[in-house]
C-alpha cells in the first residue's frame, strides 16, 4: 500500500493537549481501480488544543457493511507549525479494484491522536483488462493478418476488442470493433514500402484497457504506378515548364527517390532525351528546345529498388520565335 500527500497551512502558536475535534470536510474520491484521493480540512481552531504535528488516514476494507481484514494507516507529518485553516490531501494507492473501503482521518499533537472524523465509504472502480497478445503477419497480397489472444488479466468477462491501424506517416487511422469471440482480422490495402501501426485493446464492463501496440514495415519495391497529372505550367519558344503529381499512394511502394523524364521531338522518333529529376521534385523545366515544335513527354518514378512504369505520353508545343520573346 502506498500514499502521497500534502498540506497548505497557516500558522498559530497555541500549544495544549490532543485535538478534541476531528478534521472537517473529509472527502474521498476514486482515482482509478487501485487508488483513492482523501482530502480534509483541519479541526476547528478552538478544538485543536495544541501544535498539530500531522494527520493519520485510517482505512479498512469493508464487506457487507463490516470491516474485513487488517486496518491500515498512512501518515502526513507537518512542519513545526500549528495548522489553523489547512487543506490537506493524500493519495492512497495499492487498493483492490471494485472494493469498498472505509476512511477516517485524525489530527495529532505531541500528546497523541485526536478525535476521528466520521467514516467515509467509497468503492474503487473496476479494473480494465490488461494488454491483449497481438501477432501481425504480412502477406504478399497487400494484406496483413492480425491475430490476437485475450489478456492474462481480464478483471471479469471480456466484452470485445477494439483495433486501430494505419500507415505510420498518415494521421488517419481505421478503427474497428470485434466481439469477444473473434480473434483475427485481415487488413487489406497494405502498401509496400510503408510502416504500419496496429493498436489493440480489450474491453470489459468498465471499459477498454491498455493498448497493445505493434509496428510492421513492408519491404520496398519498384513503383507499380506512374506519376499523375503531367501538364505544362508555361512555355516559351525554347522551354516548357512541366508539373506533375506523385504516383497514387498505394502504387508508390516506397519512398520516391527521383523521377525520369523522357521527351522527344515528335518529328524525330529515334532520338529521345532522358533527364533525371533529383531530388524528387514535382516540377521541371525542359530548356534548349526548338521553337514552334511539338514534343512528346512522359515520366516515371523511382524508389530505392528501381524505376516504375512510364506515364502515358503527353504532348506540348513551344511558342514561335516572335511569341517566345
Amino acid at each position: 500500500m502506498g500514499g502521497t500527500g500534502a498540506c497548505n497551512s497557516l500558522l498559530s502558536n497555541d500549544v495544549v493537549p490532543v485535538p478534541s475535534g476531528p478534521p472537517r470536510k473529509v472527502e474521498v474520491e476514486a482515482v482509478n481501480s487501485t487508488a483513492v484521493k482523501v482530502s480534509w480540512r483541519s479541526p476547528v481552531p478552538n478544538k485543536q488544543h495544541g501544535l498539530i504535528r500531522g494527520y493519520q488516514v485510517h482505512y479498512v476494507r469493508m464487506e457487507n457493511g463490516e470491516p474485513k481484514g487488517q486496518p491500515m494507516l498512512k501518515d502526513i507529518m507537518l512542519a513545526d507549525a500549528q495548522v489553523i485553516k489547512a487543506f490537506c490531501e493524500m493519495i492512497i494507492s495499492g487498493l483492490q479494484p471494485e472494493t469498498t473501503y472505509s476512511f477516517t482521518v485524525t489530527a495529532y499533537t505531541t500528546k497523541g491522536d485526536g478525535a476521528r472524523s466520521k467514516p467515509k465509504l467509497i468503492s474503487t472502480i473496476g479494473a480494465v483488462p490488461g494488454k491483449p497478445r497481438l501477432v501481425i503477419s504480412h502477406t504478399q497480397m497487400n494484406t496483413a493478418l492480425i491475430q490476437w489472444h485475450p489478456p492474462v488479466d481480464t478483471f471479469g468477462p471480456l466484452q470485445g476488442y477494439r483495433l486501430k491501424f494505419g500507415r505510420k506517416d498518415m494521421d488517419a487511422f481505421t478503427t474497428m470493433e470485434f466481439s469477444e469471440k473473434e480473434d483475427h482480422f485481415t487488413a487489406t490495402d497494405i502498401h509496400k514500402g510503408a510502416s504500419y501501426i496496429f493498436r489493440l485493446s480489450a474491453r470489459n464492463k468498465v471499459g477498454f484497457g491498455e493498448e497493445m501496440v505493434k509496428e510492421i514495415s513492408v519491404p520496398e519495391e519498384v513503383p507499380s504506378g506512374f506519376p499523375q497529372n503531367l501538364h505544362s505550367e508555361s512555355s516559351t519558344s525554347t522551354s516548357v515548364q512541366l508539373t506533375w503529381q506523385m504516383p497514387l499512394l498505394a502504387e508508390r511502394n516506397g519512398i520516391i527517390t527521383k523521377y525520369t523524364i523522357l521527351y522527344r521531338d515528335i518529328n524525330v522518333a529515334y532520338q529521345p532525351v532522358e533527364l533525371p529529376v533529383v531530388p524528387a521534385d514535382t516540377t521541371m523545366t525542359l530548356s534548349g528546345l526548338k521553337p514552334d515544335t511539338t514534343y512528346d513527354v512522359k515520366i516515371r518514378a523511382h524508389t530505392s529498388k528501381g524505376p516504375g512504369p512510364y506515364s502515358p505520353s503527353v504532348q506540348f508545343r513551344t511558342l514561335p520565335v516572335d511569341q517566345g520573346r
